[in-house]
């Protein structure tokens, strides 16, 4: 029997430390792993393949994470604030037709 792992794209208001932000991104990808889904997110997949200050490298970022996200079945919002990033990736998930949940309603506290 086949079985297709639905894919859900993480997205929160990361700090701007990137240590910080990093860790944060694993502990929301476990736990999304735990109950079953297929992680994209972009702080861990281009993790040290695009330069900080380059406005060009910023900008492909971009593309290529809205392409993930584009892809995905789901947009998850985790932890308790939004920015600007964050309302973006809800506003292309809307148009794009991709399902918006928190992490609190994927793993159902």
């Amino acid at each position: 029997m086949s079985r297709t792992i639905p894919r859900a794209y993480v997205t929160a208001a990361w700090s701007k430390n990137s240590i910080v932000a990093k860790e944060e991104a694993k502990k929301y990808c476990r736990e999304l792993v735990k109950e079953g889904y297929l992680t994209l997110c972009p702080i861990l997949a281009f993790d040290g393949i695009f330069s900080t200050d380059d406005t060009e490298s910023h900008k492909l970022f971009s593309e290529m994470s809205e392409d993930l996200l584009r892809r995905a079945r789901f947009l998850v919002v985790c932890g308790s604030r939004q920015n600007a990033e964050v309302k973006d990736d809800i506003a292309i998930a809307r148009k794009a037709k991709v399902i918006v949940t928190t992490l609190d309603g994927v793993i159902g506290l």
